[in-house]
């Protein structure tokens, strides 16, 4: 199993780009999967300078309905003719970020023109094994967890708008060989619903990587702290994250987690079992 950071918002390689959104590149047995696709198309051109023929991928999931993890699709849409795209229907719903200045448009880009991309689509509702050893989680919203509600982030029913539920997020779980591997776009649920999900549907609690971003940007580290105590239950060999985790939770869950724990840059490879 390999995994590659095509994108997101840094990078430490000079000829490769960088922007505020997700992509992995993930190979799995014989097919070729990418999770998330930035932006825009700017991933493309670091696939190219990494060797890597997009041509080639099998599947693509897209973790929810946010444009920095969707934005790109157009521009892939160009280059591969086979790919399906897996997403959950409320993927397409009208989303927003506010603030005490502006409301502003935080969804898909493209949800104008879905109609263009309708034949390409598979939509997920229910969890699915895509491949035999990996599946799409997800309905995690159930869970018991701790779950850090970002008010600023909303959608618009009826006129009237509504904190986000992110009922669309999905996750990915790919075990091979060895333990498991979860990805996720930006954990909008929290990483302890996330992980008792996995638990309750398919009795992992010990993995080899988790990568993606946390969504703990702007959180104390008291409330840091809250999400690393709920984590005993769990172990986890390495820790990849990015994204929207934020400086200050990398800071803490690095001394949480002594020598496992990166920051997972545009770039950046893990070759797992």
């Amino acid at each position: 199993m390999e995994l590659i950071t095509l994108i997101e918002n840094k990078t430490s390689v000079n000829h490769l780009k960088c922007e505020h959104g997700l992509s992995f590149y993930l190979k799995f047995k014989d097919v070729i999967i990418l999770f998330d696709l930035g932006q825009s198309g700017k991933f493309i051109a670091n696939a190219e300078q990494l060797g890597i023929d997009l041509t080639k991928v099998d599947y693509v999931v897209l973790s929810h309905g946010h444009y920095d993890h969707t934005g790109g699709l157009p521009a892939f849409f160009e280059i591969n003719i086979k790919a399906k795209v897996y997403l959950h229907r409320e993927a397409l719903k009208e989303r927003f970020s506010w603030s005490t200045q502006m409301i502003k448009p935080n969804h898909i880009a493209w949800r104008d023109d879905v109609a263009l991309y309708s034949n390409r689509f598979i939509f997920v509702d229910e969890p699915l094994e895509l491949v035999p050893g990996l599946w799409l989680l997800t309905n995690i919203g159930k869970s018991k967890g701790m779950r850090l509600t970002n008010k600023k982030l909303i959608v618009r029913k009826n006129n009237v708008n509504e904190c986000d539920q992110f009922e669309d997020e999905i996750v990915i779980v790919a075990k091979d060989k060895d333990l498991p591997v979860v990805l996720n776009g930006c954990a909008h649920h929290g990483i302890i619903n996330i992980l008792n999900e996995v638990k309750a549907q398919l009795g992992f609690d010990h993995y080899q990587l988790i990568a993606g971003g946390l969504h703990l940007n702007g959180q104390s580290e008291e409330t840091i702290q809250k999400v690393i105590d709920e984590l005993k239950p769990f172990s986890v060999e390495k820790w990849a994250i990015n994204h929207c985790t934020g400086e200050k939770a990398v800071e803490v869950f690095i001394n949480a987690f002594p020598n496992r724990v990166e920051y997972c840059h545009t770039g950046i490879k893990h070759e797992l079992d």
